[in-house]
């Protein structure tokens, strides 16, 4: 992929301002992606690191995780890996008390493969469009 890769902590210093020095630089690039004059990506890594530290770290609720998370989406000229997984798991998470990188694979299963998920984790039960299976069911 052409571009330059974000780490998580851009996106953190423009969702959350948190930082008065690098907040400026982080704001003029997006306008520089947005404008097409510089090209860049993120990879799902990130955007599950992104969500963890929201959560954890910056303790935000997750209605505001799920409307910054739509503002990256929406983000003109930002490329984000696997976007289709993502916009689809935001909902899951907003929905349900799973985290995130469950609503991420039970998505990926979804819209990638055949909508069925081994594992022991009944979270995905609450999760629409997949199936959860034990592995012992398949012996």
């Amino acid at each position: 992929m052409k571009g330059y890769l974000l780490d998580t902590n851009i996106f953190l210093r423009l969702l959350t301002e948190d930082d008065l020095q690098q907040t400026p630089a982080v704001k003029q690039l997006f306008t520089k992606i947005i404008e097409r004059k510089i090209q860049a990506y993120a990879t799902v890594a990130v955007v599950l690191e992104l969500v963890w530290t929201l959560e954890s770290y910056y303790e935000l609720e997750r209605s505001e995780i799920t409307s910054k998370l739509t503002l990256l989406l929406n983000t003109p000229n930002l490329v984000l890996e696997n976007e289709d997984v993502i916009e689809d798991a935001i909902e899951s998470y907003e929905a349900t008390k799973a985290d995130f990188a469950d609503c991420y694979n039970a998505s990926f299963a979804k819209l990638h493969g055949e909508g069925t998920v081994l594992s022991y984790d009944r979270h995905f039960d609450k999760l629409a469009g997949v199936k959860r299976t034990e592995p012992g069911s398949l012996l």
